[in-house]
């Protein structure tokens, strides 16, 4: 192992430490309800979620005695058809034209899958299918997999969504005409697109806010490391697989749908008691906050 992998290591498992002592103290709250603690986290892209989530699992179960189960939002997308139909009636909003932003994941599905693992029936059938979003399919455009997951609450202790946007909240009009007009990547949208996404953001936390305990969210000093971190993960994937992958400019357009969201609503995170980890630009944690 390098030097450079074993310093990442090291910090993954500082991460996982205090999540993993987080969610602990949180599982207290509803040990003996019959049903897991559902918990949220949100971090950009390139911001390593899935490693950390893999070194949670096995810390949760090895330290703490904890059964846990990850899922991430992005399997929650619309269906090819239903993505299509969303960019078709809001042509002309740049954010909506493929997957990602609030607005193209199926908030009904999303909802039943929280509500069932809320509430599960206490028998052993109980079994919740959790979908499966491929990304590969129609050219990288990606659709809704036939196969799902199966996953029985009554044998969880916790179950954890990770996604992007996990936790943001929407905005009254005039705070968010105020950050729109100062975002560097926002103000370059109209008004309307704004608003559009602002709306379906509303719409989703209406409907999924009650479903979580609480929250994890990831931010960096500088939303602007979002583009060096997702380059990194591009040339990785490509090292590793021969070279297929995007351009450095491609890698630059993908996350510039992105970032008016970061813009606007990564400073106003969740309405549950959460744990932020704030990170330097080598993915480093140089705050801890709590509320």
């Amino acid at each position: 192992m390098s030097t450079s992998e074993t310093i990442d290591t090291r910090l993954t498992s500082h991460k996982a430490q205090l999540i993993a002592e987080f969610i602990a103290k949180h599982h207290g709250h509803v040990k003996g309800r019959g049903r897991p603690l559902i918990v949220s986290m949100q971090g950009p892209q390139g911001a390593g979620k899935s490693t950390l989530a893999a070194a949670l699992v096995k810390l949760l179960s090895s330290s703490f005695k904890l059964t846990t189960a990850v899922a991430s939002l992005d399997d929650f997308y619309l269906d090819r058809e239903g993505l299509d139909e969303i960019a078709a009636t809001h042509s002309s909003n740049k954010m909506l034209q493929g997957r990602g932003p609030p607005g193209t994941h199926d908030v009904g599905l999303l909802k039943n899958t929280l509500e069932q693992l809320r509430q599960p029936l206490p028998n052993s059938a109980n079994s919740v299918a959790l979908p499966i979003f491929d990304k590969s399919l129609f050219n990288g455009r990606g659709d809704r997999s036939k196969s799902t997951i199966p996953i029985n609450p009554v044998d969880l202790d916790v179950f954890m969504l990770e996604g992007w946007s996990l936790g943001f909240q929407s905005l009254p009009e005039d705070r968010l005409r105020q950050l729109w007009k100062v975002g560097k990547t926002a103000s370059k949208h109209d008004w309307e697109s704004i608003l559009q996404v602002n709306d379906n953001l509303t719409q989703l936390n209406k409907e999924t806010n009650n479903y979580f305990d609480c929250h994890i969210s990831i931010t960096p000093l500088d939303w602007g490391y979002v583009y060096q971190w997702r380059l990194q993960q591009e040339h990785h994937m490509k090292r590793d697989n021969g070279g297929s992958g995007m351009s450095d400019e491609e890698v630059r357009l993908f996350v510039d749908r992105y970032m008016p969201c970061y813009e606007l609503y990564g400073k106003r995170n969740s309405v549950v008691q959460s744990l932020r980890l704030v990170y330097g630009s080598e993915r480093e944690v140089v705050n801890v906050e709590e509320d």
